[in-house]
């Protein structure tokens, strides 16, 4: 639920723009285009430094407080929001919102991992994504349809909701554990389980989380991470991983989408012509889509070749979409559902793999001393890079123009293609030492000393 309030919040600016901006503005004067850039930008300033201090928090105090903590900023910013509509207030209000949303994107994936069981740890994994999705679904459709101080008091309400909701939820198994409570932690697992709480399976868990702390005390420290050369690689793959999410071109993609349908519009080949709410209404759709087929695939294809034909999707959608902006730039139009189509197509792959699994992939990588260590720096990371692509997209397709941008987009995509074969192992249903012996190469050296016993032989 922080991450279904941080869609809405991301999503909000869209159905309300011209408004704010229009003679009608709820504000004493309408808003500029430097106040707007500044309200959708602001979030991702002040999220990186609540990844910090949430993911260290998450440590000291438990994921559930945290999670509590992170429902509290975002529940004022609303607030605020309800209470003014000044610019300073607006801008303040998405600071709030975006430092409760930084929280809830280091802590929530930690949750989900620690109480789901393997079998199901993609699927859940993916939710985050998911409910990202149904954040701006929800308020692109309630900013079509309902009244601007309406719209604000629903909104207000997820996060409360939330705070409440979360209050009846346990901490997770291996948090107990770390603080002692064998005796709850098998309570716990039981309720998530739906088994009895003296049930053998249960009691095997137990042990094994147990034995997991006492070979790894989980606190924030880079330091520690740095020390260890295979989850140095580890982190370094998953980085390049979440930043390929970054780089992928799907957040601009959403920032253009206007014009592609705008532009799409007037060719007479095609009777599309849709307003900006109902634009986001149906991109929207499409993200809800990919990412109900990932919560469907992931742990049946697995989280790499998931990402791998996501990332070819991507790709091609891209390239394609460059093409029509180079063709349009000459002169030469192709027809007007293609840009739609290409659109479409990348935003539905963006959801169902690039944007999911590397979430669902950092929590698999690491053991939990060092998940809220990874968690913290690479959101962290990722946020700050949101931050700067929102500012740098406009002066990019200034400089070298729409049709090369999309294409260094595309670009990204395909190399990640081979990245993810060569270099990132697969994580579905594996333990820390498989994986990390695959990135150390040891099993491809296994293979080939078998190969060469059974020729000796």
């Amino acid at each position: 639920m922080p991450i279904l309030a941080y869609g809405t919040a991301m999503g909000w600016i869209s159905p309300h723009k011209a408004l704010l901006m229009g003679d009608s503005s709820p504000s004493i004067e309408p808003l500029t285009e430097e106040d707007v850039s500044w309200m959708a930008s602001i979030m991702f300033i002040f999220a990186p430094i609540a990844v910090f201090i949430y993911g260290v928090a998450a440590d000291k105090f438990g994921r559930k407080n945290a999670l509590l903590c992170a429902s509290v900023p975002i529940l004022l910013g609303w607030v605020v929001k309800l209470i003014s509509s000044h610019p300073i207030a607006l801008i303040t209000a998405r600071a709030l919102i975006g430092f409760g949303s930084g929280g809830g994107f280091v802590v929530c994936p930690l949750y989900v991992k620690e109480i789901s069981e393997d079998s199901i740890r993609g699927m859940t994994g993916t939710f985050v994504i998911f409910s990202q999705t149904v954040g701006n679904l929800v308020v692109f459709v309630l900013g079509d349809l309902l009244p601007y101080n309406t719209v604000l008091w629903i909104l207000l309400a997820i996060p409360l909701i939330h705070f409440f909701i979360l209050l009846r939820l346990p901490e997770t198994p291996s948090y107990l554990i770390k603080c002692g409570k064998n005796e709850e932690t098998a309570k716990v697992l039981g309720w998530l389980r739906s088994l009895p709480h003296t049930d053998s399976a249960i009691s095997e868990e137990v042990d094994r989380l147990i034995i997991e702390q006492t070979t790894c005390e989980p606190k924030f420290s880079p330091k520690l991470l740095f020390a260890d050369k295979t989850a140095v690689k580890a982190f370094w793959v998953t980085l390049i991983v979440n930043l390929t999410r970054e780089f992928c071109g799907c957040i601009a993609v959403l920032v253009y989408a206007s014009h592609i349908f705008a532009a799409a519009g007037k060719d007479p080949g095609t009777s599309i012509a849709l307003s900006p709410n109902k634009q986001s209404i149906l991109l929207a759709a499409v993200q809800i889509i990919g990412s109900f087929v990932a919560c469907q695939l992931v742990d049946r294809a697995g989280r790499k070749p998931l990402l791998t034909v996501t990332s070819v999707v991507a790709g091609f959608s891209m390239c394609l979409l460059g093409v029509w902006f180079y063709l349009q730039s000459v002169g030469s139009m192709l027809p007007g559902w293609v840009p739609i189509v290409a659109l479409c197509t990348c935003i539905f792959a963006d959801a169902s793999g690039l944007q999911p699994l590397p979430y669902v992939i950092m929590t698999e990588m690491f053991n939990f001393q060092l998940r809220g260590t990874v968690a913290t720096l690479i959101m962290a990371i990722s946020l700050g890079t949101d931050f700067a692509l929102l500012k740098l997209f406009a002066p990019l397709n200034n400089w070298i123009g729409y049709h090369s941008t999309f294409w260094v987009f595309s670009f990204i995509c395909l190399a990640n293609v081979f990245y993810l074969i060569f270099y990132v192992p697969e994580t579905k249903m594996r333990n820390l030492e498989d994986i990390y012996a695959d990135l150390e190469g040891k099993k491809r050296r296994k293979k080939e000393e078998d190969i060469v016993e059974t020729i000796h032989v």
